[in-house]
């Protein structure tokens, strides 16, 4: 296999070569943005939409794109071109760039990357167990690259046997570290939290597909709603519909529930034919 290439700054390099300097805010502060979109069968799934968002995190964060969105786009096939990846995750990084000061923002530097995707089928046909996490993100509506409580999370759910975590604070359920959630209620309603969670593109396709085929609410979800629905899924690009059995004591069932199955019929044949 040749060896896998990066874009930094709109220099196609080999990724063995490329580094940031150690100035740079995403090092020193942790500050930076990010998207990320994959590709099925070399066909770039759903990122116009990421785009969009990409461009929307920036502006929130203060960070200017040095490229046009068709810019970024040329860029983005000639790197899956020199890459060769049929199946794989493409990643959009744009950095608080080389700060003289530690602190102030300076010209972002723009990474572009891909790596080989593989799908977890057995965890879309089986479902997956999440417990509750005291948390809620900041800055919600950026897709920052600030993951320091995921991954403070992640490890919590594995010493528990989970699988991941949802964030709960008072009572009120928001979205897991790299996910969206929806719970279907007892009387058939799709709901999902409705403001302060990230805008995730899966979700997205999800509300649109959905309303053809059952009533659909976006609002606070609290945890008397979690302990009453009947399933639970969560949603992202690389997890598709990913069903949730399991949240802390309450139990959904032992396989996912048939509205979790039809919307995962849907969502495959919209992405994947």
């Amino acid at each position: 296999m040749q060896p896998i290439k990066v874009i930094i700054n709109g220099e196609l390099i080999p990724a063995k070569d490329a580094s940031l300097g150690i100035d740079d805010l995403s090092i020193v502060r942790g500050y930076g943005i990010f998207d990320y979109f994959k590709t099925v069968e070399n066909r770039p799934i759903f990122w116009e939409d990421n785009l969009d968002r990409f461009f929307r995190s920036a502006e929130l964060m203060d960070l200017p794109v040095q490229y046009s969105r068709e810019e970024l786009k040329k860029l983005i096939l000639q790197l899956m071109d020199a890459n060769n990846i049929p199946e794989s995750g493409i990643k959009l990084l744009l950095t608080g760039g080389y700060s003289k000061d530690g602190y102030s923002i300076a010209t972002p530097n723009l990474v572009i990357t891909q790596t080989l995707l593989h799908r977890n089928s057995d965890q879309e046909k089986h479902g997956i167990k999440l417990i509750t996490y005291p948390y809620h993100r900041p800055f919600s509506s950026v897709k920052s690259i600030d993951y320091v409580m995921g991954i403070q999370a992640m490890k919590k759910a594995k010493a528990t046997g989970a699988d991941d975590v949802v964030y709960m604070q008072h009572d009120i359920l928001s979205e897991c570290p790299r996910a969206n959630i929806f719970w279907v209620t007892k009387t058939g309603k799709l709901i999902t939290p409705g403001e302060d969670v990230l805008e995730g593109i899966v979700r997205k396709k999800i509300l649109s597909l959905a309303k053809g085929h059952f009533e659909v609410e976006t609002r606070k979800v609290t945890r008397t709603d979690m302990q009453d629905a009947t399933e639970a899924f969560i949603t992202s690009t690389t997890k598709n519909i990913t069903p949730v059995l399991v949240i802390d004591d309450t139990v959904y069932g032992t396989s996912p529930g048939p509205v979790t199955v039809q919307l995962q019929q849907l969502l495959e044949h919209l992405i994947y034919g």
